[in-house]
C-alpha cells in the first residue's frame, strides 16, 4: 500500500505475529507466577502492587543489601554518587526511623516474573539461530521452535483473558496452542516436552552425557535451565527469600522453602547450576552462541558463589555477572544492530529483553507486572491490526513505559532517552519518546490537541527522519508535535489495558484507587482528555477514508481501516465497561440497593434520559449525602474526597461537586455517537446486558473474596 509517494508500510509477518501471540499467552497464563516460588496467592500480587512508602516502612534487613543499600544512598544522600558497598550503615541507619522520605516499591529487589525467563529463552535462542555454527547461523532452530519453547509450559493453565469471570476462563490445551500458532508449532511443543522429560529422568541417574538429542531440541533444553537459572541467580543476590514479609514467608513455607536459613537461596542455586552445566554440555548445543557465552558469565558467577557464598552480592547491582554480563554477552545482544532494523523479529525480541532487564521488579497498581502489561499492549495490538501491524509500532508498545519507568527514581535505574537511541536508534526512540510523560500533567492532552487539529495522520517516517541517527533530537512528549500513527495507537490501547487492569483486580487496588472519585478523575481528565481526541481524530479520517477512497489520497488502506475500527471498539467497550465498574464502585459507596444499581448504570447509558432528568432521578434522588455520610461512619468510605461527587481538594472540608461526574456520563454518550458513526455495534444495549453484567458480577465477586 502506497501513501502519497512513500514506500509501503511493512506487514507484520507470521513470525512476528507468533511471538506477538507467544507474549499475550505468557502474561494470560504465567504472569502471577515467580522464580523459585511458582504461582503466588493475590494477596501476594497485592502487596507487590506499585506504591510510595516511608523509608522507615523498609526492613533493616533489606539495607544490608546490594539493592538495599543503593536505595539508601539515594534517599539518605541524593547529593553524593556514593559507592553503596563502602558506605558506613549505623550513622545511615539511625536516620531512617525520622525519615520522612519516600521510596517506590518498584525500587524494592522482588522475585522475578516467570514470563522473563521465557522472553531470556527467546533471545537466547534467537542468537543460537542468528549465530550459531561458527556464526553461520543454524537455520534447523527456527521460529517455531523458539515460539513453541516460550510457550511449552503454558499447557494445562488458566487462560485469564478468555473470560471477564474467574470461573469461565479456560484451560489452554494442545488444541488452543494448535488453533493460536499452527500445527507446526504444537507438533514442536510435544517434542520439546518429551525431550526434556527424558533430560530430566537422565539427571536424576546421571546419564544426560549419553543422550542424543536432535540439535535445536539440545539448544532448546540448554536456554531453557540457562534463562532460569539467571533468575534464581537474580533472587540470591538480591537476598529476596530472607527478606520477605511474614505473609509471603507463610506463603513460600507451605510450598515446602525454607526462608529463615544464612542463605535460603543457596539449594535452588545449586540445583540449577547443576542441570544447566548438564544441559550445556549435551551433545548438539552450540558452543559459540550459548554454552560459551553462560559459562564465561552466568556459570562462572554462580559456581564463584556456590563455593564462597559471601560473594552473591557480585551477582547482582548494575554490573552483576549474573544479569548484566549475561544479557551483553548473549550474540543477538553483542551483535544484532537493531538501530538499522526497526521491522525486525531480532529488534522485538531485544525489547522485550530491555523491558525485561529495566522493570523486572515492576508492579502495576494493579495485580499485573510491567513487563506483562506493556507485553499485553503489543500483543493487543496485533490481534486488533493482524498483518498491518507495523512491527516497529509493536517494538514501540513493548518499549513505551521503559524510560519513565525504569528511571532512578521509580525502578532504581538509570534508563533514558538516549539509551534507548544508542540501543534502537533515533527513530525508535522518538516513538518512545512521544508515549514517554513529560514533567508537564497536560503535555499529553495538548499533542492529543495538535493530533485533532492536524490535516491528517501522520506516519512515523513523515514525522521523524528514519535515515538520521546522531542529530535526532529527543523530548519527551513534545506537545508542538502531535501523536504519529503509532503513537495514537499505542495510547488507545494503553488506556484500553490499563482500564482492563481496574476491571479484573478492583481488590487489589489501594487507597484511592478502590473509590470511585480518582478513578473517575483519572478516567475523564487524565487519560479521557488524550483519548478522547484521539478517538475523533481517527473518526474522522475513517469517515474521510470512505468518502474519498476512489482519490487514492488517504494515507490509511482498507486493511488499515478495518484495524482502526477495531481499535476504536475496543477502545469503546473498555471504557464503558470501566464506568459500569465505577457506577457499581459509587453505588456502595452511597449503599444503593440492587435494584438502585441498575437504575443508575441504566439511566448512565440511556441517550433518551436528558442531563436534566439524569440528575434529578440519579444525581438528586439516589446519591444523597445521608446516604454517603452513613458509609462514612460504617468505615466504606474515607471521607467525602474519596468520592467521584465531592472536589478532589486537600481542603478538610470538601465540597459536593457532581461537574466531573456529569461530564464523565457526556463522554459515555460521545463514545455511543462514534459507534453510530461508524457503524460498530453498541457497547451497551438495553436488550443485551450480559458483558456489563459479568463486570459487575466480577466486582461482587471481588468485593466479597
Amino acid at each position: 500500500m502506497m501513501m502519497n509517494g512513500m514506500r509501503a508500510l511493512p506487514h507484520c509477518t507470521k513470525d512476528i505475529r507468533n511471538l506477538l501471540r507467544a507474549y499475550n499467552l505468557l502474561v494470560a497464563t504465567r504472569d502471577d507466577e515467580r522464580a523459585i516460588v511458582g504461582q503466588v496467592s493475590r494477596g501476594w500480587l497485592q502487596s507487590e502492587r506499585e506504591d510510595w512508602i516511608q523509608l522507615s516502612d523498609i526492613s533493616h534487613g533489606v539495607f544490608a543489601t546490594v539493592r538495599g543499600r543503593e536505595i539508601l544512598c539515594d534517599a539518605m544522600m541524593p547529593d553524593l554518587d556514593a559507592n553503596p558497598a563502602s558506605i558506613d550503615l549505623e550513622p545511615l541507619l539511625s536516620q531512617v526511623p525520622s525519615s520522612d522520605k519516600l521510596v517506590n516499591t518498584n525500587s524494592l529487589a522482588k522475585l522475578e516474573p516467570a514470563i522473563a525467563a521465557e522472553v531470556l529463552l527467546g533471545v537466547m535462542l534467537l542468537g543460537v539461530q542468528r549465530y550459531g555454527n561458527k556464526r553461520c547461523g543454524s537455520s534447523r532452530l527456527d521460529n517455531d521452535v523458539i515460539i513453541a519453547a516460550m510457550v511449552r509450559d503454558t499447557v494445562g493453565l488458566i487462560d485469564r483473558y478468555s473470560a471477564v469471570l474467574p470461573g469461565k476462563c479456560k484451560t489452554i490445551e494442545m488444541d488452543t496452542i494448535t488453533a493460536m500458532f499452527g500445527e507446526n508449532i504444537s507438533k514442536h511443543v510435544l517434542e520439546i516436552k518429551h525431550y526434556h522429560d527424558d533430560f530430566l529422568d537422565a539427571f536424576e541417574n546421571s546419564t544426560t552425557h549419553k543422550l542424543n538429542l536432535p540439535r535445536p531440541y539440545a539448544n532448546v533444553i540448554a536456554a531453557i535451565h540457562g534463562s532460569q537459572l539467571r533468575l534464581v541467580a537474580r533472587a540470591a543476590g538480591d537476598n529476596i527469600l530472607a527478606n520477605l514479609d511474614p505473609l509471603k514467608k507463610a506463603e513460600v513455607r507451605d510450598k515446602g522453602i525454607d526462608c529463615d536459613s544464612e542463605f535460603p537461596e543457596r539449594i535452588w542455586l545449586d540445583v540449577h547450576h547443576s542441570l544447566t552445566k548438564a544441559a550445556l554440555a549435551l551433545d548438539g548445543v552450540d558452543y559459540g552462541a550459548l554454552a560459551e557465552p553462560l559459562e564465561q558469565s552466568l556459570m562462572m558467577a554462580v559456581g564463584d558463589v556456590l563455593e564462597q557464598p559471601d560473594k552473591r552480592h557480585r551477582l547482582v547491582g548494575r554490573r552483576g555477572k549474573a544479569v548484566y554480563a549475561t544479557h551483553n554477552s548473549l550474540p543477538l545482544i553483542e551483535s544484532f544492530n537493531a538501530s538499522e532494523n526497526f521491522n525486525s523479529i531480532a529488534t522485538l525480541h531485544v525489547a522485550a529483553l530491555e523491558m525485561m532487564q529495566y522493570l523486572e521488579k515492576g508492579r502495576r497498581k494493579s495485580a499485573c507486572t510491567m513487563l506483562g502489561h506493556s507485553l499485553r499492549i503489543a500483543a493487543v495490538a496485533e490481534n486488533l491490526f493482524g498483518e498491518s501491524l507495523e512491527p516497529s509500532f509493536a517494538v514501540t508498545a513493548v518499549l513505551h513505559d521503559v524510560v519513565e519507568d525504569g528511571s532512578r527514581p521509580i525502578a532504581g535505574y538509570d534508563q533514558s532517552l538516549n539509551n534507548i537511541k544508542r540501543r534502537f536508534g533515533g527513530p525508535l526512540a522518538a516513538m518512545v519518546a512521544e508515549l514517554t510523560d513529560a514533567e508537564s500533567s497536560v503535555a499529553a492532552q495538548q499533542k492529543a490537541e495538535a493530533t485533532l487539529l492536524c490535516d491528517t495522520l501522520i506516519l512515523p517516517e513523515q514525522q521523524y527522519n528514519f535515515d538520521r541517527f546522531t542529530e535526532m533530537e529527543l523530548e519527551p512528549t513534545a506537545t508542538h508535535e502531535p501523536y504519529t500513527l503509532g503513537g495514537i495507537i499505542t495510547k488507545i490501547i494503553d488506556t484500553a489495558i490499563s482500564e482492563e487492569e481496574g476491571i479484573r483486580d478492583p481488590d487489589v487496588m489501594s487507597s484511592w484507587w478502590r473509590h470511585s472519585g480518582i478513578r473517575i478523575y483519572w478516567s475523564y481528565h487524565v487519560k479521557g482528555k488524550v483519548v478522547r481526541p484521539l478517538l475523533v481524530k481517527l473518526t474522522q479520517e475513517i469517515e474521510r477514508y470512505y468518502a474519498n477512497r476512489e482519490s487514492a489520497t488517504s494515507v490509511l488502506s482498507e486493511e488499515l481501516v478495518v484495524g482502526l475500527r477495531s481499535l476504536i471498539n475496543f477502545s469503546l467497550i473498555s471504557s464503558d465497561n470501566y464506568a459500569v465498574q465505577n457506577l457499581a464502585i459509587i453505588s456502595d459507596e452511597y449503599g444503593l440497593s440492587a435494584a438502585e444499581r441498575e437504575q443508575m448504570i441504566d439511566a448512565f447509558f440511556d441517550e433518551s434520559v436528558d442531563q436534566a432528568r439524569f440528575e434529578t432521578e440519579i444525581v438528586d434522588a439516589l446519591l444523597v449525602e445521608h446516604r454517603l455520610q452513613s458509609k462514612i461512619r460504617d468505615g466504606v468510605v474515607p471521607a467525602e474526597c474519596y468520592v467521584a461527587l465531592y472536589t478532589k481538594s486537600a481542603s478538610a472540608h470538601p465540597k459536593p461537586d457532581s461537574d466531573t461526574f456529569i461530564k464523565y456520563r457526556a463522554a459515555a454518550l460521545q463514545r455511543a455517537k462514534i459507534a453510530r458513526r461508524l457503524g460498530l455495534e453498541p457497547t451497551v444495549k438495553a436488550d443485551s446486558r450480559a458483558g456489563l453484567e459479568e463486570v459487575v458480577s466480577l466486582y461482587d465477586l471481588r468485593k466479597a473474596a
